[in-house]
């Protein structure tokens, strides 16, 4: 991991906006971790509680990562740099195959907050690369990845569409999440466990786009 020896300077509606990002991110995982071990059917169970217990330490790790904020340190360089920049667009390009290849989603809504959501996370990830502040672009992304709109029957999202009329913000969890840990990673918050959490997040995502049509886990019931 090569990371430079240079403190950076946080800008105030950036902290707050990543501090809010991901306390949501870690109420909405939590919700989905209920919901998943609680609806999923699965025959092999240990992968059941496997991906329980990642959503759950994500959840986790979401609620705990916004103190780190109040001692930002060295900010990463080279090809390192370069990874978390681009892994922000591609958290949510990836993020749109989960429920098949392509940016088109299962309705419109769906269709358009993948286009939207891609888009907001490369101009951030533009922006940070310029080094210019990042709040104007991070507030609509936080936004619009949180926008419930999934309408597939998966475990992960029953308590949702109980909750919210048949809709879950699901889809737009972890890509988020990874653009989250992307960004205190480039501000020098933690910047080391930060990379390493994007690239798990990035995992995750690839493990559901590449497991649904495969074996039809671990996003079972999806349509």
């Amino acid at each position: 991991m090569n990371v430079a020896a240079v403190p950076t300077d946080l800008r105030p509606l950036e902290v707050r906006t990543a501090f809010i990002g991901f306390i949501l991110v870690g109420l909405g995982v939590a919700v989905t971790t209920v919901s998943y071990v609680s609806n999923m059917t699965f025959t092999i169970q240990w992968l059941v509680w496997a991906v329980g217990g990642a959503f759950a330490a994500t959840a986790l790790l979401a609620f705990e990562w916004p103190r780190a904020f109040r001692r930002p340190g060295a900010v990463p360089e080279g090809r390192l740099r370069g990874f978390l920049l681009l892994s922000m667009p591609l958290a949510f390009v990836l993020g749109s195959q989960v429920c098949g290849v392509g940016l088109k989603g299962c309705t419109v809504l769906c269709h358009v907050t993948n286009i939207a959501s891609i888009g907001l996370a490369g101009t951030t990830a533009y922006r940070l690369h310029r080094g210019k502040s990042i709040g104007v672009t991070l507030i609509p992304l936080v936004v619009v990845a949180l926008v419930p709109h999934c309408v597939c029957h998966a475990p992960v999202n029953v308590l949702w569409h109980g909750m919210l009329g048949g809709v879950a913000p699901t889809c737009g969890l972890v890509p988020l999440a990874a653009t989250l840990f992307a960004v205190a990673a480039l501000r020098g918050v933690r910047p080391t466990s930060s990379a390493v959490l994007t690239a798990a997040m990035l995992g995750v995502i690839v493990f559901m786009a590449v497991g649904n049509p495969l074996i039809g886990f671990p996003w079972q019931g999806c349509v």
